[in-house]
């Protein structure tokens, strides 16, 4: 893992969070002016960035499911890796931050488990990310070791990018075939949605038990 005041001390990773933050805003109110007949794509870009934000709640492939039976896959799965790609700058100042608390760095030293990713994190990172990126297996363990680990942000959006397009194309096209009912897709996001904030709320209430 990176030195702990090193991490600290990332200012480009701000400069970065709020740079994105201004495009996503620009590209959102020109899609709008330029193209409102679009305007469920546009919603996808939207919540696609919170999506992969972090530990999310928020579904991803409901809302995908959905706009690929409006769109072509491959536009779906470009959409859909923009939104990534912004969400993954975002993270680095996020994650940044939170894994150079004082509290949390030393509940990751003291990890036996966490001294066992990190290793086999190092060997290879990129191809991990981009394998995590690309299966149907949780992100965020490997996003988080990447950012802990202060590894370079461009080959981490790369590999993710390597790694979400082709799931992301295959999921539209799965989406296309199948044509999930509307009302399915809005209530499985919402289930989905709910279970989220109670794993949340159950993790909360655990850690203040103890």
């Amino acid at each position: 893992m990176a030195d702990l005041s090193e991490l600290k001390t990332r200012p480009w990773r701000r400069a970065a969070a709020i740079a994105t933050l201004i495009v996503v805003g620009v590209v959102t109110a020109l899609a709008f002016l330029i193209a409102p007949q679009h305007s469920f794509l546009i919603y996808y870009w939207l919540y696609a960035i919170p999506a992969h934000l972090l530990i999310s709640f928020l579904p991803h492939e409901t809302m995908l499911f959905a706009v690929a039976q409006k769109y072509p896959p491959a536009l779906v799965a470009t959409v859909g890796c923009a939104s990534s790609a912004a969400a993954g700058i975002l993270d680095y100042w996020l994650i940044g931050w939170f894994v150079s608390r004082k509290l949390v760095r030393q509940t990751f030293d003291q990890s036996r488990w966490y001294a066992i990713a990190q290793r086999a994190f190092l060997k290879a990172p990129f191809l991990l990310i981009l394998g995590s990126a690309l299966l149907p297996v949780p992100f965020y363990p490997v996003k988080i070791l990447a950012i802990a680990n202060d590894y370079a942000l461009m080959p981490f959006l790369v590999a993710t990018l390597i790694g979400r397009w082709p799931r992301f194309y295959l999921l539209a096209i799965g989406a296309q075939k199948v044509k999930p009912p509307s009302a399915l897709l809005t209530w499985l996001t919402l289930a989905l949605i709910a279970l989220g904030l109670f794993q949340i709320w159950r993790t909360r209430q655990r850690q203040m038990t103890r």
